[in-house]
C-alpha cells in the first residue's frame, strides 16, 4: 500500500530506513500490532487455522511521521483489501474502518521526563549481540533493562541526526529506565522466522508479550518508541505497545 501511493518513499523504508550515526543500525519508524480478533472458536490438533466467531478483525498501524502526514496515511488504508494467509489457506479482508488514535505525549515537552506504564499488543524482541549473534532476553532478564534502553536511544539518533552524539550503555540506562510491572510468570514467549532481504535464510526470532511495564524517559524518546515501536523487528509487527493505566 505504501509503495502504491509513494514509490521513493517506500523503496527508502525497505532498502535503507533511518540510520543510527557511525553504526550499521538502521530503524524504519513503524509497526503494527498482532491481530485483534475477538471470540475465535477452539483450534484442534493439527488445525493450520483460525476459525473467527466474527467478520471482523482490527489491529493498530503506528508510524513516527511528520503531523502533516497523518492525514495522508489514514487515506492510504482506507477501502484496501488485505489478504491473510498461509500454505493452505487465505482469508481476504476489506478495510471499511480507519481511526486516527491521540498522541499521549502531544502534552509533553520534548526533553520533559516523564514516566509512562504500557501493554504489549505484539511480541516485543530485545537482544544482546554475543559472537555476533542476538541472544533473546525475557523482560525477567536483568539485562534486559540495558539493551532495552540501548534500543530507544540509538532509535532517537536517528532521529536527532546528530554524529557527535556518542552514547554508552551507561548513558543510555540513566536515560532509560525499565521496569516490568506485570506479573513475570504471566509473560509469553512467541518464536517466528524472519527474512531479510531475497538472498537471505530465515532467521529465528524469539520475542515476548502479554506484559506490562513502566518507562522513565524524555518525553521525546518516549514519543518515538510508542509511535515506531519498541525493540527490535519492528517493521514485521513486533514492539507495538498501547499505554496501560492502572
Amino acid at each position: 500500500m505504501l509503495y502504491q501511493a509513494d514509490q521513493s518513499y517506500a523503496s527508502f523504508l525497505h532498502n535503507q530506513g533511518y540510520a543510527v550515526p557511525n553504526s550499521h543500525k538502521s530503524f524504519k519508524h513503524f509497526t503494527f500490532s498482532s491481530l485483534q480478533l475477538g471470540k475465535t472458536k477452539p483450534i484442534k490438533s493439527g488445525d493450520t487455522y483460525i476459525q473467527l466467531s466474527s467478520d471482523s478483525v482490527s489491529l493498530v498501524v503506528s508510524f513516527y511521521i511528520d503531523k502533516a502526514a497523518e492525514g495522508f496515511i489514514v487515506g492510504l488504508f482506507q477501502n484496501q483489501e488485505v489478504s491473510l494467509f498461509n500454505r493452505d489457506y487465505r482469508a481476504n479482508f476489506i478495510v471499511t474502518n480507519v481511526e486516527a488514535l491521540p498522541n499521549p505525549f502531544d502534552a509533553f515537552a520534548g526533553n520533559q521526563v516523564v514516566t509512562k506504564s504500557f501493554r504489549t499488543i505484539s511480541p516485543m524482541v530485545v537482544a544482546r549481540k554475543e559472537e555476533g549473534l542476538d541472544q533473546y532476553l525475557s523482560p525477567t532478564d536483568e539485562r534486559y533493562s540495558e539493551f532495552f534502553a540501548i534500543n530507544l536511544v540509538d532509535r532517537y539518533r536517528t532521529i536527532e541526526g546528530n554524529e557527535s552524539l556518542q552514547i554508552d550503555s551507561t548513558t543510555a540506562q540513566s536515560l532509560v529506565k525499565f521496569k516490568l510491572i506485570s506479573d513475570p510468570t504471566k509473560v509469553k514467549k512467541r518464536g517466528f522466522f524472519v527474512k531479510e532481504g531475497k538472498l537471505k535464510d530465515e532467521t529465528k526470532v524469539i520475542g515476548y508479550h502479554n506484559f506490562t511495564f513502566e518507562v522513565t524517559a524524555p518525553s521525546k524518546l518516549l514519543e518515538i518508541g510508542f509511535l515506531g515501536g519498541l525493540g527490535k523487528y519492528c517493521a514485521v509487527g513486533c514492539g507495538s505497545v498501547e499505554v496501560w493505566e492502572r
